[in-house]
Order: structure tokens, then sequence, then C-alpha cells
């Protein structure tokens, strides 16, 4: 029998469950808004922006720049919360360790 064949097996274990956390990160969506809810942006789980909703009272007032500051920092709120979903799936998979490289690796 090879030594550390079980070492292996946690592995390979180990992989799968990654895998499945991609694939559910993948479907997962975050939300992220300015303060006064005048602009509203969803991410997926591959940080791509998948709507954006603009209060017609904000697109009224003609103003540019904060139309612009507005989607920025919606934009951010979202992708910073799908950043701590996807820390949350990896502490389950590293059982809070943190391994360099892979618990980092949604951040």
């Amino acid at each position: 029998m090879l030594k550390g064949l079980g070492d292996l097996g946690n592995i390979m274990r180990l992989q799968r469950e990654f895998k499945n956390i991609q694939k559910k990160l993948k479907k997962t969506e975050a939300h992220g808004e300015t303060a006064d809810g005048m602009v509203k942006v969803i991410v997926n789980g591959e940080y791509s922006m998948v709507d954006i909703d603009i209060a017609q009272e904000l697109i009224s007032t003609g103003d540019k720049k904060k139309i612009e500051k507005a989607l920025i920092f919606a934009s951010n709120a979202a992708v910073e919360k799908m950043k701590e979903i996807a820390a949350q799936e990896m502490a389950k998979l590293t059982g809070g360790m943190n391994i360099p490289g892979l618990t980092d690796m949604f951040k």
C-alpha cells in the first residue's frame, strides 16, 4: 500500500468540493445600492454586473457626475458583498484555516 494515499483522497475530495463551490458561486448574486436607494446593482459570482436600476428621479436631475459616482458606489458595494459570500463559502471548505492562495482567492 502506498504511504500517504489517504492524503491524496483528501486532496481529491477538497478539489471536488472546491469545484462545487465555484458552481454555486456562479449562480449566486449580490446586491449593492447607494444609501438613498437611487442606484441598485447586482453582480454574480464571477463579479460580472447582471443588473442596474437607476431611479428616474436621479436621471431627471441630469447630474452626470452624481449618477457616475452613484453607479461606482453601488457596483463596489455589490462586489464587496460577493467577496464576503465567496470568503464564507471558502471558509466552509477550509474549516476556517487560512490557506494562502486558496482562502484569499475570492478577495
